[in-house]
């Protein structure tokens, strides 16, 4: 009983949970779309979304694309007739669920979309770079603040990503127990493919201007010293490191700014979001985040395998449909195929019934 009160208590009380279903009819070919509210408050923030034809005729199909405020595009499907998909976002404010059927489809067709929201966890603070610029080896001597490129070439780095933190009005107070500090940044482009690895560094020393020449002792190979972590990501996502105990030091020992570096470990070539022609929510940003309790991260985690559970049902039902269609409409062929076979053999019976009496009465 405990367990259950427990479990109903952190259903009403996890942060950011949110839901809605909906039913609607397309009636023309022009693309329709509804709005949903997001509030991402912590960083993992994952939108849940599913849409189905309800009774659908073998030939309904429509495109279904889901944007955020900024317009990107955070999922797609083209010609489907039912799907689902969980991704993560960053971005707050209202997203765009748009709907547009496809050229030969029927009139009136009716559907349905769940959305759902979750986010275990709040943010206390959120810290935004002063600086965020690219250093180059074939631009030594100058820096690009508009966004972070990472560059790498035969194994070593020739363009890199330095974020730099100021720290001075931030207190010690605000670590507790409960609270981890995490660096998100988002991929922007990736030149080939849709998945790159991020690798962070953090660079002990400030310097001032930050160029390749300034940094190139660390840029060659200093760096490798003072890796973090890595992670891969896909193409507009986002990727989390977890520096809450850099974080702590630099707060214990008074200092005034954190500053990392960011590169590619393999051949690639990709572009971080900084702080210019970007929505705030996209900025590199450092966040203290207050985790909650396990149970509700267990509630989060219990409700997406459902969604998930829910997706998989019904996309076995959907095929189970068109399937019995399948069988009802070859039952019919039969049936009505079978009901010819019997007139043509009843007409050929006929046929021979009056033939052969005509042979008699001719006096054969």
């Amino acid at each position: 009983m405990r367990g259950f009160l427990s479990l109903t208590v952190a259903l009403i009380l996890l942060p950011g949970a949110y839901a809605s279903r909906f039913q609607f009819t397309l009636t023309s070919r022009a693309e329709e779309c509804f709005m949903e509210a997001v509030h991402a408050r912590a960083s993992d923030n994952k939108v849940l979304f599913r849409f189905g034809i309800l009774e659908p005729k073998s030939y309904d199909l429509v495109d279904v694309v889901v944007k955020n405020p900024s317009q990107r595009e955070v999922m797609m499907w083209k010609g489907e007739q039912t799907n689902f998909e969980t991704a993560k976002v960053r971005e707050s404010g209202l997203y765009h669920l748009c709907f547009r059927k496809r050229k030969g489809a029927s009139s009136t067709i009716t559907l349905f979309y769940s959305f759902d929201f979750i986010s275990a966890g709040s943010r206390s603070l959120t810290l935004v770079p002063h600086l965020a610029v690219t250093i180059s080896k074939d631009a030594p001597t100058v820096s690009a603040y508009s966004q972070m490129a990472l560059t790498t070439v035969k194994g070593q780095p020739v363009r890199m990503g330095i974020i730099e933190f100021d720290l001075v009005a931030v207190s010690r107070s605000i670590l507790r127990d409960s609270t981890r500090v995490k660096l998100l940044l988002t991929v922007d482009r990736i030149t080939d493919g849709e998945y790159v690895n991020i690798a962070l560094a953090l660079l002990p020393k400030a310097v001032h201007p930050v160029t390749w020449e300034k940094l190139e002792d660390f840029a060659t190979g200093g760096y490798r010293d003072y890796v973090i972590d890595d992670a891969i990501t896909e193409l507009g996502s986002h990727v989390a490191f977890d520096v809450t105990e850099l974080f702590e030091e630099k707060l214990n020992n008074n200092e005034e700014t954190i500053t990392f570096l960011i590169f590619t470990p393999g051949d690639r070539d990709a572009i971080v979001f900084g702080t210019h022609h970007v929505a705030a929510d996209y900025f590199p940003q450092i966040i203290v985040e207050d985790l909650g309790l396990e149970l509700m991260h267990e509630v989060a985690f219990f409700k997406e395998s459902v969604f998930n559970l829910r997706g998989d049902i019904s996309f076995v039902k959907h095929r189970e449909r068109m399937s019995r269609d399948a069988a009802e409409s070859a039952n019919s062929r039969v049936k009505w195929m079978s009901m010819i076979t019997n007139v043509v053999l009843v007409g050929i019976a006929f046929g021979q019934v009056v033939y052969i009496r005509s042979m008699l009465e001719s006096g054969f």
